[in-house]
């Protein structure tokens, strides 16, 4: 499935879309190509400010453009998207996310007076947290993916003849590449976190069955009646993270797994 995601990245060029804006919004390169003409009695513009305006405007579009590409494909693959990351059964009974745990293999530590090596390393790079709703695959690989509408720039800072009109469609092409493949790279890191998250939290559940991490402390205070003259709450429950998930490195209580 990693393969066919990477595989959505290299769909052709199709249509475009920065205030938020839904897919209808979304203009092709053509459009930012061909802005309308100002008359010669506005003010005069410098080829630098006209490339500046123009390489923004293009980078803007073709990022719309790719993300808009970018999100048609996953939509396509939502029901395979929903079925591999299904974040509720990772979601503890007390309610909280699970921590993300890292793993890495064959490990080298080398300095000058040293070298370090393990056959396998843990870390844990995202701790436990309270949820009120589990994440989504949606939740990481749209973030920084949204439609956005783009303005065109001021009248005065807009192509008057043909020269300026030559340096303006340039920029906006150098910009339109650029945007498309930052949208891309944006795509990718969703991608790669959303995956060390999903596996890392899995890695978890299995560390904590074989005895080699604790779970995190949870305290739960409850209180009959509670409040203030303004507020009255009833039956008031209060759970805190006493204590993080932590490594236990004492491998006498670690259990065998069982394959």
């Amino acid at each position: 499935m990693k393969l066919k995601l990477i595989v959505l990245l290299t769909l052709p060029l199709l249509a475009a879309n920065v205030a938020r804006a839904d897919d209808s919004d979304v203009k092709g390169l053509d459009y930012y190509m061909d802005p309308p003409s100002q008359s010669d009695d506005e003010a005069d513009v410098t080829g630098s400010m006209l490339n500046d305006a123009a390489r923004t405007i293009g980078f803007r579009g073709g990022k719309a453009e790719r993300a808009k590409e970018i999100r048609a494909a996953l939509e396509n693959q939502r029901s395979n998207l929903d079925y591999m990351y299904s974040f509720q059964p990772l979601i503890s009974s007390e309610g909280y996310l699970p921590p993300v745990i890292a793993e890495a293999k064959d490990v080298a530590h080398i300095t000058n007076e040293q070298i370090r090596t393990a056959n396998r390393a843990y870390d844990i790079v995202v701790p436990a947290r309270f949820v009120s709703n589990p994440p989504t695959w949606k939740s990481y690989l749209l973030t920084g993916l949204m439609a956005q509408r783009i303005e065109l720039p001021e009248p005065a800072a807009m192509p008057k003849d043909g020269k300026q009109r030559d340096i303006w469609k340039k920029a906006v092409a150098l910009g339109w590449s650029d945007g498309r493949q930052k949208a891309d790279e944006i795509f990718t890191a969703n991608f790669n976190r959303l995956t060390r998250d999903y596996t890392g939290m899995l890695r978890y559940s299995t560390l904590l069955q074989q005895g080699m991490i604790k779970a995190p402390v949870i305290t739960q205070q409850q209180q009959t009646v509670t409040g203030d003259k303004n507020r009255l709450m009833l039956g008031d429950k209060t759970k805190r993270m006493k204590q993080q998930a932590e490594f236990d490195i004492n491998k006498r209580s670690w259990k065998p797994t069982i394959r």
